[in-house]
């Protein structure tokens, strides 16, 4: 992945945190037939979507730069508006570069990074254990789970999301 961007990305979500940003708006979900990367975006904003996504075993001493052994990693062949893929799919207009073969266990810890596609780079990062994914769940926030409910309540402003 192109991690040189994604360190711009970095800067760009602490920018983001500076002017109010609590969360990071990537999230994993648990769905009806398996778990769904998402990007909250903020309403009314043209973005272009994920762009690219790696999947990693989370290693003890882990960083967001670091964070062990890639599993899965997509790219998207050119700008691609989604906003949701499927844990371990390569959506139409990505491609595979390494594919996801190993079973994720229940209580292992593992790392998402992503890189958007918009004028703007922005990247995600979070951590996640398979068992907080059951359906109607979200994880965001490098491993806070709650409700899709709970987390659809929740205030833009509190991801960056801030109107005129």
């Amino acid at each position: 992945m192109r991690w040189g961007r994604a360190l711009v990305g970095v800067a760009l979500v602490l920018l983001l945190s500076a002017c109010g940003a609590r969360y990071n708006p990537l999230f994993i979900g648990g769905g009806a037939s398996k778990p769904v990367i998402g990007w909250r975006g903020c309403p009314g904003v043209d973005h272009n979507g994920i762009e690219e996504v790696g999947l990693y075993k989370w290693a003890k001493n882990g960083t967001a730069d670091n964070p062990g052994q890639l599993l899965w990693h997509i790219r998207a062949d050119k700008n691609n508006i989604l906003s949701l893929i499927a844990l371990g799919e390569a959506p139409t207009g990505f491609t595979t570069r390494l594919p996801l073969t190993a079973h994720l266990d229940s209580g292992t810890t593992y790392a998402l990074r992503t890189n958007m596609a918009s004028n703007d780079l922005v990247s995600g990062f979070l951590t996640f254990r398979p068992d907080q994914l059951a359906v109607g769940r979200i994880v965001f926030n490098s491993g806070k789970a709650e409700s899709l409910e709970d987390y659809e309540g929740r205030d833009n402003e509190d991801f960056g999301c801030f109107t005129d």
